[in-house]
């Protein structure tokens, strides 16, 4: 009879633990963390050749609405992201380049959480949108020429993996990982190919 009812318990407590910190409902989210941009090739209209831009770590911010349903989640989310411009080249020879690349996002992202039974929670996460990128104030230091900027908007989509902690039924902390793309974007003279970044974030969800 004992060993029935610890098995009960013990089975009991399991339950109440897997469901009391997976709230369904209307979520908001917000993260903070760094994005590692990677170097994008540059193609120079009526040029031959790629040139290679490089850029500084920088920062990256994001905001979602969403609704959770079991382990899937599906939220709206706006983004963005500044990596200062750090050189341009091509093989051996580089450049220093001053300036930066921004980024604003709008993507549909979706998520599927693996239940464990504990406070902590993986997941995995994809979206596709459309962002905004921005060059702003391009200029080789010491050419005399003006600085230059520009715009252009294009598709983007993101693939990453995470976990969160429930602080309770209502309010996680995590800490994710995304790798964001956005389709090649014609600045100035020339076509940046497929800018991309590693983004790390550290943030919070909290269902209503």
């Amino acid at each position: 009879m004992k060993k029935v009812l610890c098995t009960s318990l013990v089975a009991a407590t399991f339950i109440f633990t897997a469901t009391a910190y997976s709230a369904d409902g209307v979520y908001v989210s917000a993260d903070v963390g760094m994005a590692f941009a990677e170097d994008a090739d540059v193609g120079v209209e009526g040029e031959p050749i790629n040139l290679s831009m490089e850029f500084d770590s920088g920062v990256a911010v994001t905001g979602a609405i969403g609704y959770r349903m079991g382990n899937v989640r599906m939220e709206a989310e706006i983004g963005y992201q500044n990596n200062d411009t750090d050189e341009i080249g091509y093989s051996i020879w580089s450049m220093p380049l001053s300036g930066d690349m921004t980024a604003t996002s709008f993507l549909a992202n979706g998520y599927y959480d693996f239940t464990t039974g504990s406070r902590f929670t993986p997941f995995i996460t994809a979206g596709i949108g459309m962002a905004e990128v921005e060059m702003d104030d391009l200029d080789y230091p010491g050419s005399g020429e003006p600085s230059a900027s520009d715009d252009d908007t294009a598709f983007a989509w993101q693939v990453g993996a995470g976990v969160s902690y429930a602080v309770n039924a209502n309010f996680d902390l995590e800490v994710k990982y995304r790798y964001f793309v956005i389709d090649d974007v014609e600045i100035l003279d020339g076509e940046v190919e497929s800018p991309s970044s590693h983004n790390v974030y550290l943030g919070m969800r909290y269902t209503f």
